[in-house]
């Protein structure tokens, strides 16, 4: 059987030699489903690109980097599980391009950078990804000065537009709390990530927009910022139910964190759903099997992390910025009736 090339291929697809060679490098100039297609018809004939000699003459790796934070500490539990996911979603967009993924793990921001000088003045990959995105971010101001393309998981305040996927926190934010004062709650705290991290600023704006818009002041002891982990969620709920005009709602930004609340309550008492509200942001949808389980705000990682390897692509292909940002807005999952208590309604 004769080796299948590009013309063999655009002759058995009907395509032109030009959108099959699009095609199967993954250009995001042909539409996906042409581009599965001509992949698939490829695939089914064997066909095969010399990628050694495309490097050589393109002077490219045909790698996108991943970068996943990791931790020394061994408190970060819950550490990991999304990064599967969101992996999977990536890998599945760039599936069929010319392109695979190389997974580096850095611990910090100082570390990242260290990475992305590598991965730059190497060769390493041709593009990157990343998420945590922070105020002032080193690591985009650096990319956006080399020309290097990459994608964020978050949106940043950078003056210079880049591509990113991101859940639309602000709303979110307030969203949740703008339910709970619907609903009769009046003392709403926040468990929040860390002030450096920009969806953190995000989601304490729109919590605050949601307080001025139901005419109530912005108490910040009821904000407790920490690591988005199960012993902050504890640390925090714990130090909320101690205070003396304690909160009857408790939004939490993650899952993990929510799981420390959870448990905190069992520990010290406390009747999550009687004594005190608990709502949850979740992508994983996990919550569904804590106790009580709680309502959360959905977002589909399956969708976004797909979306970051679809944008990637682009950036490569270097369609403008302005056509590969995207904020997804969560969708409420209501598990319980989330009113106060008898009496707390009215708690000024």
């Amino acid at each position: 059987m004769a080796r299948a090339t590009i013309k063999s291929i655009a002759r058995i697809t009907g395509y032109s030699v030009g959108t099959v060679s699009n095609a199967l490098r993954g250009a995001s100039s042909v539409k996906r489903e042409t581009r599965e297609e001509i992949q698939k018809a490829a695939s089914e004939l064997g066909y095969r690109v010399n990628l050694d000699g495309l490097k050589l003459r393109t002077n490219k790796s045909y790698r996108i980097a991943v970068l996943v934070s990791v931790s020394g500490s061994a408190a970060e539990e819950w550490e990991g599980v999304e990064f599967t996911r969101i992996l999977a979603g990536i890998s599945d967009a760039v599936q069929g391009s010319r392109y695979e993924l190389s997974v580096f793990s850095v611990r910090d921001v100082e570390a990242a950078l260290q990475t992305l000088h590598s991965i730059v003045q190497e060769g390493l990959a041709d593009g990157v990804i990343f998420s945590g995105t922070r105020v002032n971010d080193p690591r985009i101001a650096y990319l956006q000065d080399k020309g290097f393309p990459f994608v964020t998981y978050g949106m940043s305040d950078s003056a210079q537009p880049h591509p990113y996927v991101d859940l639309d926190s602000q709303a979110a934010a307030f969203d949740a709390t703008a339910r709970l004062l619907a609903l009769g709650h009046k003392r709403i705290a926040l468990i929040n990530p860390p002030d450096d991290l920009i969806y953190a600023l995000q989601r304490r704006q729109g919590y605050s927009d949601a307080l001025t818009a139901g005419s109530m002041e912005f108490d910040p002891a009821l904000v407790y910022p920490g690591p988005t982990t199960a012993k902050t969620g504890q640390r925090a709920f714990a130090a909320l139910m101690r205070m003396h005009n304690r909160p009857s709602a408790i939004i939490c930004a993650n899952e993990a964190m929510t799981l420390g609340a959870l448990s905190a309550a069992a520990d010290i008492g406390v009747q999550v759903g009687r004594d005190v509200v608990v709502i949850s942001n979740d992508d994983l949808k996990l919550s569904q099997y804590f106790i009580p389980p709680p309502s959360t705000y959905y977002l589909p990682i399956g969708e976004t992390s797909r979306m970051l390897g679809e944008f990637m692509l682009k950036a490569l292909d270097g369609v403008d910025p302005s056509e590969t940002q995207k904020k997804i807005r969560a969708t409420l999952i209501e598990r319980q009736p989330d009113t106060p208590a008898p009496g707390m309604a009215q708690t000024n």
